[in-house]
């Protein structure tokens, strides 16, 4: 075989295809870093016949049947989506074991049901979506099977963590708080509907891991758990999920897998990816930064002789963008994002030993426009750089005085709306998911006192328009 010739064809034939409308047949323009990168794969090629640069492309000409056996073994491989999340949870254990050990009270707001609610949706619309014979990629016995021991797995991970760790829950209910059953359940319940129905649509992926992520920040803000508790959770239930998979099709074999994505789709989005990247991208991560606020920005409600100071833990932060690519590498970007963390009252003066604060969660709001320059690396991946600048909104926080079985306010962190601005950098990856998956990291600086320079690291999810 004249491997030279082969991986010309398969240039002309996917810069033909990248320079035609699919249905239409009408041309539309094209990314000339994506006409480099094809040369590119060439002259690798001419140097290094045994490189695998050319791998997606070289697919792209073969047979259906040898696409198709190609996407069954991808789907029987372990995919190991989750440690990354177990590496945070690790992390900030360690470094807020100070702040998660100090005994302070935070308010029981008893939303486990609820929680437990919106954690369940996404294998629950799974298993309707098979039930009203909509296919997906297992058939019955593997769904049954996977998701039996993907079950197993987390239920058995999270409650041994649970009665050997023994850490006590933010709102005193009991030390079963580490690592997070709701989240990790929530987690295992989108790994599952990706793999199922991904394939239909970016939005059924984003859409679970939408509701994951609903999970993991209210199981925060209803002070059920820390924030390193929901991120273990969250690895435990995408490896469980994985886990269970990997081990069904081990036992079943590929017969009961329907690979049900053509060459053609994963074309259009290869073509979407270098052309024009426009979409939606749903982020979650933590900000690093300041983590407390002193005396001089808060406002004594009651008489007090002394100085406060009011300390949080790590946020975890949740956002949207949604990005307009006016030419293939520049865009501009509108941003919305959340974060929320526990915060507490340290007292220091003559009366600080008779007075207990309870604790409480504490949100702030961002909205931002951003100009932003990307650039692919290669067929399947972006990066990309932008400039930001919108307002920051915290909500006003009243912390009260515990006595007895009653409270009164004691002291108040103020509302504010200050102007910000920010950089930052971010990679998409393209997956068989029918979505990219990447980091973000975006730097802020706040005109304020109160928390002015935060740092966010998040995990993001796109779909394109």
């Amino acid at each position: 075989m004249n491997y030279h010739k082969t991986i010309t064809s398969i240039a002309i034939t996917v810069l033909f295809a990248c320079t035609t409308d699919v249905q239409a047949q009408e041309p539309v323009a094209v990314d000339s870093s994506f006409v480099r990168e094809v040369e590119a794969l060439i002259a690798e090629h001419d140097r290094n016949p045994k490189s695998k640069l050319y791998g997606d492309l070289e697919m792209m000409m073969a047979s259906e049947e040898a696409w198709r056996k190609k996407s069954t073994k991808d789907e029987m491989s372990m995919e190991w989506t989750g440690w990354t999340s177990l590496v945070k949870g690790a992390v900030h254990a360690f470094t807020q074991r100070k702040y998660y050990t100090d005994a302070v009270l935070y308010e029981n707001r008893h939303f486990s049901k609820q929680d437990y609610a919106v954690a369940i949706t996404p294998v629950a619309a799974t298993w309707a979506l098979k039930s009203l014979g909509v296919k997906s990629k297992s058939s019955w016995n593997r769904l049954i099977v996977s998701n039996s021991m993907a079950l197993a797995i987390h239920v058995g991970a999270t409650q041994a963590l649970k009665h050997t760790v023994k850490e006590r829950r933010p709102n005193g209910e009991n030390d079963q708080s580490f690592p997070s059953g709701h989240t990790s359940l929530a987690y295992m319940s989108a790994t599952i509907l990706s793999r199922e129905y991904g394939h239909l649509s970016p939005w059924v992926s984003i859409g679970g891991y939408g509701c994951a992520t609903a999970t993991q920040f209210m199981r925060m803000r209803h002070n059920s758990h820390w924030v390193h508790d929901t991120f273990v959770g969250a690895g435990i239930g995408m490896m469980s999920a994985n886990l269970g998979y990997f081990l069904t099709d081990k036992i079943l074999g590929e017969r009961e897998i329907e690979t049900l994505e053509s060459r053609e789709a994963y074309r259009k989005r290869l073509r979407k990816m270098q052309n024009a990247p426009s979409g939606i991208r749903f982020m979650m991560g933590t900000e690093w930064g300041t983590k407390h606020v002193e005396t001089d920005n808060l406002e004594m409600l009651e008489d007090f002789n002394g100085e406060a100071t009011v300390h949080l833990s790590t946020p975890y932060s949740i956002g949207l963008d949604a990005s307009w690519f006016l030419t293939p590498n520049f865009a501009i970007e509108g941003l919305a994002r959340i974060s929320t963390s526990h915060a507490k009252v340290d007292l220091s003066g003559k009366d600080a030993g008779t007075t207990s604060i309870m604790g409480k969660s504490i949100s702030m709001y961002h909205a931002d426009i951003a100009a932003k320059f990307s650039i692919p690396q290669n067929m399947t991946k972006r990066m990309s750089g932008r400039l930001m600048a919108g307002v920051r909104n915290s909500q006003p926080i009243t912390f009260e005085r515990l006595d007895d079985n009653s409270t009164t306010p004691f002291l108040q962190l103020p509302e504010q709306t200050r102007f910000e601005v920010g950089a930052g950098m971010s990679i998409d990856i393209l997956n068989s998911r029918n979505h990219s998956a990447g980091v973000v990291v975006d730097y802020f600086h706040t005109f304020t006192n109160i928390m002015p320079d935060r740092l966010i690291v998040a995990s993001s999810w796109k779909a394109y328009f």
